[in-house]
C-alpha cells in the first residue's frame, strides 16, 4: 500500500511540537542549570589567584538557577521551536502542492502475539543435568486395606468416661 503525505495540519503540529519541546526544554534546562552552577562554584574558588578576577559580583544561588533555567529553556525553546516547525510545515505544504508529497509504502501485518518463553538461566548458574525421572510406584497399595474391626456398644450399666474428670484426675 502506498500513501502520499500531501500536507501537514498546522494546529496538530502546533499542539504536539509545543508539548514535546516544552518537556524536552524543561529537562535540558534542569541539567544545564546543574552544570552551570557546578562550573560557577568551581570557578569562584579560583577567582583571586592572580590575573583578572573572575567573579567580583555575587553569584546567583543554585536554587534560582534550577528554577530559572528550566522555565527559560522550556517555554523559550517550546515557543521558538514551534514557530520553526510551523515555518517548516508551511514550506513543505507549498512544495508538496508543486512537486507532490512524500510517498510512504506501508504493509498491513496481521497481529500475532509473541509466545512467552520461560526465562533461561545463564550457563554459569545453570544446574547440572539431572538423570531422567524414574517411573514412580503408586503411593497407595494395589489391594485396599482390610476394614477396621467393628465397634461394640457399651453395655447399658457402664457410663462413658467424662472428659473433664479424665483431665483433672491425678496420674498415678
Amino acid at each position: 500500500m502506498k500513501f502520499e503525505l500531501h500536507s501537514i495540519g498546522y494546529w496538530s503540529l502546533i499542539k504536539i511540537s509545543f508539548i514535546i519541546n516544552l518537556i524536552v526544554g524543561l529537562c535540558v534546562g534542569f541539567f544545564f542549570a546543574i552544570f552551570v552552577s557546578a562550573i560557577m562554584s568551581v570557578a569562584s574558588q579560583f577567582g583571586g589567584m592572580g590575573g583578572m578576577p573572575m567573579f567580583e559580583e555575587e553569584l546567583p544561588s543554585i536554587g534560582i538557577l534550577i528554577i530559572m533555567y528550566p522555565f527559560l529553556f522550556g517555554f523559550g525553546g517550546a515557543i521558538f521551536n514551534t514557530i520553526l516547525f510551523v515555518i517548516i510545515a508551511l514550506v513543505y505544504n507549498i512544495a508538496a502542492k508543486l512537486l507532490g508529497g512524500i510517498e510512504v509504502e506501508l504493509k498491513q501485518v496481521d497481529f500475532q502475539p509473541v509466545p512467552q518463553m520461560a526465562a533461561q538461566p545463564s550457563a554459569y548458574y545453570a544446574r547440572p543435568p539431572q538423570p531422567p525421572p524414574q517411573p514412580q510406584q503408586p503411593a497407595y497399595p494395589a489391594q485396599p486395606p482390610p476394614p477396621p474391626p467393628s465397634v461394640q456398644p457399651l453395655p447399658p450399666d457402664v457410663q462413658p468416661p467424662d472428659e473433664d474428670t479424665d483431665r483433672n484426675s491425678p496420674q498415678g
